[in-house]
């Protein structure tokens, strides 16, 4: 892949951390600048998961140098990632 739409990899994200990790975000509180790590939506697990569903959906590998907390914040720091990164790719 080599490149990606950031417009498309925001939308996907937040239909997955809103399906996936907020069992359908009942109250609708997912901002694509909610605070993932703060609130606690993203732990080991689910940072996991979620690093399996950015090689499948968008064909992107996260290099354990990449695997810091100020890459996963929000869903715009996580699809920032996946743009830098299908562009290496």
């Amino acid at each position: 892949m080599s490149s990606v739409d950031r417009g498309e990899v925001l939308t996907k994200l937040t239909d997955y951390v809103r399906r996936e990790l907020l069992d359908g975000d009942p109250g609708g509180d997912l901002t694509t600048r909610t605070p993932l790590l703060e609130w606690g939506v993203l732990k080991s697990l689910e940072t996991a998961r979620l690093v399996g569903y950015l090689r499948t959906e968008f064909g992107v590998r996260v290099p354990s140098s990449s695997m810091v907390g100020d890459n996963f914040r929000d869903i715009e720091r996580i699809a920032d990632l996946v743009t830098s990164l299908s562009v290496r790719s």
